[in-house]
């Protein structure tokens, strides 16, 4: 198994991470076994960098990183861009606009990689974030954002609100955007051409492995096309319905370090 696939690309939250953001012990040691072994491993997310960063001292990795849902690729230890497919700023103000109107929590990942504008209509006022900390207050998060973002996603406030919020959203997108879910309470705009599935293989190409040696590993609806695509796609065993169906073998559980088991299964012989 080891001679046969020298790429992983792994989704990040409910694949490395548990639901409580804990990266455990069994998989980051499975994941540096991957570089002993001299492969290639990666995180493919649709996080902005802005909340991956934290999770980098964590989890070894040593291939183009993949973020926001394939619309950004980025040296993991330069921080170098190589390719980034941003947010129209026309949809996301009209984006903004509409979670004003509707009282949707919104996070927008902004272009500098490290600030977040968030809108709560349970707080005050808008606010710019950096590294977790509060930076300023915002007075209007429309007129505040000028330059194209590199992401944003709407946070319900229970999964039984995500499918009004995702009607709300369609309307307002219209064939501007893809909205899909990455979990229960997050709902994902994505632009057209932006998926995890392209830029897996954009990474593949630049490191000059084939498609067939690619293991792909997630565990929501966003890693479909990228289990799809890969060789060998790997759903883990709290993963959607669809991931499941659409993988070509079903891992342990997050809470079982399925991802330490899979590693070990498919790309570490052991």
């Amino acid at each position: 198994m080891s001679t046969l696939y020298r790429l992983i690309v792994c989704d990040l939250d409910g694949t490395v991470c548990t639901h409580d953001n804990q990266v455990n012990a069994a998989v980051r040691e499975a994941m540096q076994n991957v570089l002993a072994a001299d492969l290639w491993i990666t995180l493919c997310t649709g996080r902005g960098y802005q909340t991956v960063h934290p999770f980098l001292s964590l989890v070894p990795v040593n291939a183009p990183l993949i973020c926001c849902n394939g619309g950004l690729i980025v040296e993991p230890t330069t921080r170098h861009v190589l390719q980034v497919q941003p947010m129209s700023l026309p949809l996301a103000h009209k984006l903004l606009g509409l979670a004003q109107e509707e009282g949707l929590e919104t996070w927008v990942y902004l272009d500098d990689m490290e600030t977040m504008l968030e809108y709560n209509p349970s707080e005050p006022h808008p606010v710019l974030r950096r590294h977790g900390e509060i930076v300023r207050q915002v007075t209007d998060p429309v007129t505040e954002l000028k330059r194209p973002p590199h992401k944003l996603v709407i946070i319900t406030e229970s999964p039984q609100d995500t499918p009004a919020a995702i009607a709300s959203i369609k309307r307002c997108v219209a064939d501007e955007a893809r909205v899909l879910t990455s979990s229960p309470r997050l709902v994902e705009v994505i632009m057209p051409g932006i998926s995890k599935a392209r830029a897996v293989s954009w990474v593949a190409d630049r490191l000059g492995v084939a498609r067939e040696e690619t293991i792909a590993i997630g565990d929501g609806d966003n890693d479909i096309e990228m289990l799809n695509w890969a060789g060998l796609g790997i759903a883990m065993g709290n993963g959607t319905p669809a991931a499941q169906a659409a993988a070509d073998w079903i891992a342990p559980p997050v809470e079982e370090d399925g991802l330490a088991v899979a590693l070990r299964r498919f790309a570490l012989d052991f």
